[in-house]
């Protein structure tokens, strides 16, 4: 049996494996793997065909003879672990999972299965904020450290983080979950939302609603003809911003009401066009005096949505030198506004 011995080390260091790491995933002693290499004892049988899964070779290679075809107990393990999705059995799910990991040690998808097994059946099956419940939610947590840890994997890598950001704070470890969440290269901001807490918390949701609001008025607005889509953005700043502090949001209302104007003159709406100008108007005033006043200091929002944000100038990225009333009597001069140019209250627009 020298053989399996120098086979199982040659193995290891080509998976670049410690003794000690092997021996957790075996659930042995590292001694015993130590004795195994140099000979001094051989594995237990009940231990090749795990040893033989987490060293990635069949059976046959690890004693040194021919590599095998596709396991079909696999295929048998994912089939019934799909099948406690459609059930919804988590329990069941639990118990594939840790026989899949105990038949392929080091299979990282299968510890994953374990980790979120762990997990499901903490939320699913075991009483709230019990002691059984958070051993649950640490075993899940050494699982998913295992897999951040030791998987080269990219994609399994940033799941385990998701699986720790989700568990870390259950065993009072919320600055480790805060930790893992700024490790992860996009979903940095989403993984913050579930490990902060407080004010910190607040802080940064409002963040991200301030983020999102924008992008989905650019979205609404994008392309500048659905004049329904265009007014339903107007909306959500009102909606988000229910006092009238609109602040930044001035800008945006501004322009909002100037692609209004032109789908209005578009249809033939003339009268309107011109009320809903005078408006972007009065807007683009308001942005500007407040603009003045955060160049002083920062300027809180005041809506209960935003009211942990400010209009800051120093957060602004200029990209030109007019003024934003400036802008609004050049957007005059498009040619989309040809039908209101010889009106005396749109030329009245340029004395605003």
């Amino acid at each position: 049996m020298n053989h399996i011995g120098t086979k199982i080390k040659e193995l290891r260091k080509k998976k670049d494996m410690t003794q000690e790491r092997l021996a957790e995933y075996l659930n042995v002693s590292f001694q015993a793997v130590s004795k195994w290499e140099t000979g001094a004892a051989s594995p237990d049988l009940s231990m090749i065909v795990p040893l033989a899964r987490l060293l990635g070779v069949s059976t046959d290679e690890l004693f040194g003879l021919v590599t095998t075809e596709e396991d079909p107990r696999m295929k048998e393990l994912e089939a019934t672990w799909e099948e406690t999705y459609e059930t919804g059995d988590t329990a069941k799910r639990y118990e594939i999972a840790k026989i899949a990991v105990a038949e392929y040690p080091g299979n990282f998808d299968y510890l994953e299965w374990l980790a979120l097994a762990e997990e499901s059946y903490a939320v699913h099956n075991c009483e709230r904020y019990s002691e059984e419940q958070k051993e649950h939610f640490k075993a899940a947590v050494k699982l998913y450290e295992t897999i951040f840890e030791d998987c080269d994997d990219v994609v399994a890598k940033n799941g385990a983080i998701w699986g720790l950001v989700r568990n870390l704070p259950n065993i009072g470890r919320r600055e480790d979950a805060v930790f893992y969440a700024k490790q992860h290269p996009d979903d940095e901001d989403e993984l913050l939302m579930w490990c902060l807490s407080g004010d910190d918390l607040t802080a940064h949701r409002q963040k991200m609603i301030d983020r999102k609001l924008g992008n989905l008025v650019n979205d609404l607005e994008w392309g500048k003809q659905d004049l329904p889509a265009i007014r339903s953005a107007e909306a959500i700043i009102k909606i988000v911003i229910d006092d009238g502090n609109y602040l930044y949001y001035n800008e945006a209302l501004m322009h909002n009401l100037i692609w209004q104007a032109l789908c209005l003159t578009r249809d033939g709406n003339y009268e309107e066009a011109i009320e809903t100008l005078k408006h972007s108007h009065a807007y683009a005033v308001a942005y500007e005096n407040d603009l003045a006043r955060a160049r002083v200091k920062p300027i809180p929002y005041t809506c209960s949505i935003l009211n942990k944000l400010s209009f800051d100038a120093k957060d602004l990225e200029v990209s030109g030198t007019s003024t934003l009333t400036e802008d609004f009597k050049e957007y005059l001069g498009w040619n989309g506004f040809d039908a209101l140019r010889e009106r005396e209250d749109f030329k009245e627009l340029y004395e605003l």
